[in-house]
């Protein structure tokens, strides 16, 4: 067995500069990337984000401070030498497929072949709040993703005719850097993505499900490889890991308790809070795709947070010491995972601990690369 490729979360917000040093360091110190998530909202209601629930308000204005992804990739990418740089993940309403294609090109030549395009079926709330349509988000994913392929691959003028887009000598002259255009790999979760991810993805990015889940929606992605007569071998089974880590279990029970820790938990399906014995927080199918944040009035935000109890947090994220965390990915390994995206949501539940749970991080990765 390999060892456990581990990527860390870029800097979202100013200083920009934070974000280079942030990168050299963690290049330094091992680490195989760094990587940014792709928002225009965050993910928690501005009527959650008060000093009565986080301290985290007291020094920063609102939960939606974002740097634009692609942009860090490229400015960190220039920066360094090794360390990939990746999204996690964007998609293909906000951004032209066409314009995407240029975009991981650029990167490409910038980053010197470093540079992982994640990618997802999008998320309303960075959606529909900005004039855009959110309808068919996997069928327009599965078809910008061919876009993109066939502008990379081309060889002078293409023409495309699809549901979405259309193509009428479309070209795009800028060849990859290394002769192979740039790895995508896609968020997927449900039947239709991990299909997708088999037949059209270099690498798979979800969020935490079980060790067992994890290894049967592995087998799916494979087989369908093999069936468009890919080779399974050559997508890399990643995913994003929230890290809630503490230094004794008294104060990871504290942390799995905190409201904006719960909070996030809202963007589940309710299907997992059902399998949890747990009533969903919300009535639609899921809160990932149906939650805007920043329409969510004071009263309903605090009926969620209550709503949501510790034991799906501890679901959804990677709870315990340092340790804990270590023997739960050894399942995780087992069942095929070769790349974690280590998400540190410890400063939501305590920002005291902040420094602390990098150094836990550092921690992290010496008992997992053991």
């Amino acid at each position: 067995m390999e060892r456990l490729q581990l990527g860390v979360p870029g800097q979202i917000m100013p200083p920009a500069d934070a974000a280079v040093k942030f990168a050299r360091r963690s290049e330094a110190e091992g680490y195989d990337a760094v990587w940014w998530p792709d928002h225009l909202m965050g993910w928690h209601a501005d009527t959650m984000w008060t000093e009565d629930l986080t301290p985290l308000a007291k020094v920063q204005a609102n939960p939606h401070t974002y740097f634009d992804p692609m942009i860090m990739m490229g400015v960190v990418g220039a920066r360094t030498e090794r360390i990939r740089v990746g999204v996690v993940v964007t998609d293909l309403i906000r951004r032209n497929p066409a314009m995407a294609a240029a975009t991981a090109l650029t990167l490409d030549h910038v980053t010197k072949g470093r540079a992982i395009i994640g990618l997802g079926s999008g998320e309303k709330l960075n959606v529909t709040p900005y004039g855009m349509s959110f309808e068919k988000p996997v069928a327009r994913l599965s078809e910008g993703i061919d876009v993109m392929r066939l502008l990379w691959e081309a060889d002078g003028p293409v023409h495309y005719e699809g549901r979405f887009h259309k193509l009428e000598n479309a070209v795009l002259g800028l060849s990859p850097y290394g002769g192979a255009p740039p790895e995508i790999w896609t968020a997927a979760h449900g039947p239709r993505m991990l299909k997708l991810t088999g037949t059209k993805a270099d690498g798979w990015l979800p969020t935490k499900m079980t060790a067992p889940d994890y290894g049967k929606a592995l087998g799916t992605i494979r087989q369908a490889a093999q069936d468009a007569d890919r080779d399974p071998a050559k997508i890399t089974p990643g995913m994003l890991g929230y890290l809630l880590m503490g230094p004794d279990e008294e104060t990871v029970r504290r942390l799995t308790e905190a409201p904006l820790v719960r909070a996030l938990c809202v963007l589940l399906p309710s299907q997992v809070f059902r399998d949890l014995g747990v009533e969903p927080p919300l009535d639609a199918g899921s809160g990932f795709h149906d939650f805007i944040p920043a329409a969510v009035p004071r009263a309903e935000s605090l009926r969620i947070i209550d709503a949501i109890p510790p034991e799906v947090v501890r679901h959804y994220a990677f709870c315990g010491t340092p340790e804990q965390v270590a023997e739960e990915l050894y399942e995780y390994r087992e069942a095929g995972l070769e790349h974690l995206v280590m998400w540190n949501i410890t400063a939501f539940g305590d920002p005291s601990l902040a420094k602390w749970s990098f150094q836990a991080m550092a921690r992290l990765k010496e008992l997992v690369g053991s």
